[in-house]
């Protein structure tokens, strides 16, 4: 009789971390947004992972730390993360370039 609750014991002991390191259930996007901010508002993206969450979104970063989630084929969202590449392709190619500048 105890080999049952230990099982289920077990079995929930390796989901745990499972969850965990895919960001767990919480940081998932519940809903879509019709939210539209300015871009220079935005700090980073990402797309969910479609294998751990429902919805099809991308989430964006604000500078003051909200998350905003967005539909992958929305104009907006494209665009808005072309911006935010090409906003760190100059920001890194602008280190790269101060660095070979002052020999470090």
């Amino acid at each position: 009789m105890t080999s049952i609750p230990f099982t289920l014991l077990l079995l929930v002991t390796m989901m745990v971390p499972t969850t965990s390191a895919q960001g767990g259930i919480s940081t998932c996007c519940l809903k879509i947004t019709g939210t539209k901010v300015h871009r220079d508002l935005l700090r980073k993206y990402y797309v969910e992972d479609p294998s751990s969450c429902t919805q099809h979104a991308v989430v964006f970063t604000t500078v003051q730390g909200k998350r905003i989630c967005a539909s992958k084929t929305n104009v907006w969202t494209k665009t808005s993360m072309a911006y935010i590449d090409g906003k760190n392709w100059q920001q890194k190619h602008q280190t790269l370039k101060t660095a070979s500048l002052t020999g470090i």
